[in-house]
């Protein structure tokens, strides 16, 4: 397949994830989002006690992990449950509602980018729970994107919330 691959292509995702992902959180559940830290990773695998993976392909081909501690997914969950309508209180709608949530930000990614001119669809999320993921380094470059969380009208600390880009090299 022969493409030709704009050399700046993870950064535009970059960016747009980063435009993204905050304006969605206030958006929607009213939590602002501040990235502490950002930088290319090399990182041979990935395990977080609450992560789902959207995988993307098209012009571009990677994935998007959306990983938290249990810390963070026990404070967000009620907030995202009360944006899809959903009482937060029944357990068994947890993983759905995590997957939901990590689908619909890929989604907003994707239509930016589209938006853009690339060509792409996204796949749907992957429940990555408590699993060791490996990264194969070879075949793609990883950015990691850290953001700090918090309720500014509670006033209270939600946790952090980790965003791992796979970008496949060509």
């Amino acid at each position: 397949m022969s493409l030709n691959i704009d050399p700046l292509l993870d950064e535009k995702f970059i960016l747009t994830i980063s435009q993204i992902f905050p304006e969605f959180l206030e958006k929607n559940l009213g939590v602002q989002a501040v990235r502490e830290a950002f930088g290319p990773s090399k990182n041979e695998g990935l395990c977080y006690e609450n992560c789902t993976s959207v995988s993307f392909e098209g012009e571009a081909t990677g994935k998007l992990f959306l990983a938290m501690d249990g810390y963070t997914k026990l404070k967000l969950l009620p907030k995202i449950a009360r944006s899809f309508h959903i009482d937060p209180t029944i357990r068994s709608h947890a993983a759905s509602i995590m997957l939901e949530f990590a689908n619909q930000i890929c989604a907003e990614l994707i239509t930016e980018m589209k938006l853009g001119r690339f060509q792409m669809d996204i796949l749907p999320p992957e429940n990555l729970n408590n699993k060791l993921v490996p990264v194969d380094l070879e075949h793609h470059r990883q950015y990691i994107l850290i953001y700090f969380l918090k309720d500014q009208d509670a006033k209270e600390y939600l946790g952090r919330i980790y965003l791992i880009l796979l970008m496949q090299k060509y």
